[in-house]
């Protein structure tokens, strides 16, 4: 039988995306299209095993309860941030490693500037910078929980009862 999906492992993922992003270059001197395949393969891996441990879960739906639910959902969601980014970095990967290509900025695809280390460090820096940020977000709303779901606390005063006014007769 697979281990129950907690919060316990949501907090734990939280810590391997802060750690990953805080990697992350934000300069254009610092980015290394070595390294961003690197960082691709650490995300993807992470990717891969939440995805792997949410399917294990499932592999017996009768096992898993309500409270679990709700994380193996919180981590789904996650799972989309960190695609998100993954998707964000591949694009700077191949800025950092083809140049400018049709998907890239087509202006300056018929210029000298096209194949300019710089400028493709610029633009995979700029590419790097958001991919921390889903990162971040996806590792804060991990970390976050949401209240217990629990009964409906009972109202502390009964509703208003409605009063019918009846019309005063004036006298003429």
């Amino acid at each position: 039988m697979a281990s129950a999906v907690s919060q316990s492992t949501l907090d734990h993922l939280a810590r391997r995306l802060d750690e990953l992003a805080a990697q992350f270059p934000t300069r254009p001197e610092a980015v290394e299209p070595v390294t961003l395949a690197d960082d691709i393969a650490t995300l993807s891996h992470h990717l891969q095993h939440a995805v792997e441990r949410a399917q294990q879960r499932f592999t017996a739906p009768a096992t898993v309860h309500a409270p679990e639910r709700l994380v193996l959902v919180r981590l789904a969601r996650a799972t989309a941030g960190m695609a998100h980014a993954l998707d964000t970095l591949t694009q700077a990967l191949s800025y950092a490693t083809t140049g400018f290509q049709r998907e890239t900025v087509p202006d300056l695809a018929h210029t000298h500037l096209r194949n300019d280390p710089q400028v493709l460090r610029m633009l995979t820096a700029k590419k790097y910078v958001a991919a921390r940020a889903r990162l971040r977000n996806t590792a804060a709303d991990l970390r976050t929980a949401p209240p217990p779901a629990g009964p409906p606390a009972p109202r502390a005063t009964r509703p208003a009862a409605r009063t019918t006014a009846t019309p005063q007769r004036t006298r003429s």
